[in-house]
């Protein structure tokens, strides 16, 4: 692909920032494209759903794209998760309750955070303590959801924006050509979800729903349309 003047400057100008920040968030990134796939039976034959506690892990992306866990934001977030969620008709109204414990490095909180790194999510199996929560509810089928993403700092999205632009006017001093093309860095989010039966342990569904927006992701009305895009199977 040719390299466009805007890139140029952006690599003179050190952005390698973008680089670091796209390793940084890699988990997500599989998920450019949306995905949803029924392993066994279809939407009609599983039923009633019960949601356990939605799970969700956003960092921030300042400091040379240093992330760190936003707790706020995150726990914002699984709230907006589990009111849209629940009003979509799709789950029964009973969250079954799980605690998350993201400062550790415990073997739920990894195998929440991996969900937005698998491809197939046919064989997985099942946290045995996310089993038994299930379980004590009483309920047969439960929907599991992981939300992945980053905030990125409005001070410095507003930066690179600036040099963009003024890369752009420069472009089409220096060649006479206009570049419309966009560099700036969008932020990220990923829903992903599976919905297993615990008489069996089996995942028979998996969804992936991404959003990209350049404020933040605490936003429940375009939570609500990706949510409604990763629940359109079941309705």
């Amino acid at each position: 692909m040719k390299e466009t003047f805007i890139n140029t400057v952006f690599n003179k100008c050190g952005m390698k920032k973008f680089l670091i920040l796209l390793i940084a968030s890699s988990s997500i990134l599989f998920a450019s494209c949306a995905s949803s796939k029924f392993y066994s039976g279809e939407a009609s034959d599983i039923k009633p759903i019960a949601l356990v506690r939605p799970y969700s892990y956003i960092t921030d992306a300042v400091d040379d794209w240093a992330t760190k866990y936003l707790d706020d934001v995150s726990k914002i977030n699984e709230d907006i998760i589990t009111k849209n969620v629940t009003a979509a008709s799709v789950i029964l109204d009973e969250t079954i309750p799980m605690n998350y414990d993201k400062t550790a490095s415990s073997s739920l909180n990894s195998w929440m955070r991996n969900l937005s790194n698998v491809s197939s999510a046919e064989n997985l199996i099942v946290p045995q303590e996310i089993r038994d929560a299930v379980k004590k509810s009483g309920n047969r089928y439960a929907m599991v959801i992981t939300d992945v993403g980053y905030l990125k700092n409005p001070k410095q999205y507003a930066a690179e924006q600036a040099i963009e632009t003024g890369a752009r006017i420069l472009g089409a001093i220096l060649t006479g050509e206009v570049d419309l093309s966009s560099n700036t860095e969008e932020c990220l989010n990923g829903v992903f979800a599976l919905v297993f039966d615990n008489e069996t342990g089996k995942v028979v569904w998996f969804g992936a729903q991404p959003r990209r927006y350049k404020k933040n992701p605490v936003d429940p009305k375009t939570m609500n349309e990706q949510l409604g895009k990763l629940l359109k199977p079941f309705k």
